[in-house]
């Protein structure tokens, strides 16, 4: 089962699941996401909230979960703190829950990079979290209420970094810093970039991340493991980057930045790399297959 399915990691990872012959189940209300990215797959659908524990009610029998059912964005959460608060804490008690009561053989749960907030980098999975924001704290919490819960049922928590890559465009303006610099650079349109360019971010493409979360399935490992690319790249790179790849020379329009903006990410990838076997692309190879993927659609 995919709860939140429909999202943005949801939906490739649900085409990824279909493609190799698994019995696919998707809760999603799709408040977030709309029901046509879904289209064409296999699934079946259970239209209910991860809210309501009813809704984990009469499911059929369900091997693994991957509870990817909460809100995604820093913005998100600071426009509806309660809401989305809220939804990520008890959804994940509702699927834990009913994990223990119907013996789920593996729970997978994509946490984020975001929790390690003004860690110095590289990040590792023992470096003490200090995160920035509300969307950290929620993602920390619910870690913690995994590993704080009576024998749990099996559950590896993929700390997963910045993901971008097709599928995203219906986030809108809440989509990967690489996604929005594309869509304006492509359209001619200058980037908005918060500061001076040189916050860095650790860019993972989400066909990395699919794949390291199906090897999280199958794999007995448990606990935290970082998903990120190993390498770290500024706006700035990023912005040089596109302009490279679709022969533009747009120019970033830099505006002041948030408090308590996050300056850097970068994952040690080295407990990942043993034990998923995954090594991602580079950020110009992901570049590449994200902007053939528009290319194609168009």
């Amino acid at each position: 089962m995919v709860t939140g399915g429909a999202g943005f990691i949801g939906m490739n990872l649900v085409r990824e699941l279909c493609a190799a012959n698994s019995h696919v189940t998707v809760m999603d209300d799709f408040s977030a996401a709309p029901r046509t990215n879904l289209s064409g797959l296999p699934v079946d659908i259970v239209e209910r909230s991860v809210m309501e524990e009813s809704s984990f009610a009469k499911l059929p029998d369900i091997d693994h979960v991957f509870h990817l059912a909460s809100p995604s964005s820093v913005i998100l959460y600071g426009k509806e703190p309660q809401k989305c608060f809220s939804t990520t804490t008890i959804s994940m008690i509702n699927v834990l829950r009913y994990a223990k009561t119907n013996g789920v053989k593996k729970i997978v749960y994509p946490s984020s990079g975001s929790v390690y907030g003004r860690a110095s980098p590289p990040q590792k999975e023992t470096t003490i979290p200090r995160p920035t924001n509300l969307y950290a704290v929620a993602k920390l919490a619910c870690e913690q209420m995994i590993e704080g819960t009576e024998d749990p049922p099996p559950t590896t928590m993929l700390r997963i970094f910045a993901g971008y890559g097709p599928g995203e465009a219906h986030k809108g303006q809440i989509a990967s810093p690489v996604g929005l610099f594309l869509r304006s650079i492509a359209s001619d349109e200058p980037p908005i970039i918060y500061g001076d360019g040189t916050q860095s971010r650790d860019f993972i493409y989400i066909g990395d991340v699919v794949k390291i979360m199906m090897r999280a399935a199958e794999s007995p490992a448990v606990g935290i493991v970082n998903a990120g690319s190993g390498e770290s790249h500024t706006f700035n790179q990023v912005v040089e980057m596109l302009n490279r790849r679709l022969g533009k020379k747009v120019t970033p329009r830099y505006i002041n930045r948030p408090i308590n903006y996050l300056e850097r990410t970068h994952a040690d990838t080295s407990l990942m790399t043993k034990t998923f076997g995954v090594t991602p692309l580079s950020l110009e190879e992901g570049v590449d297959k994200y902007c053939s993927s528009i290319e194609l659609a168009t």
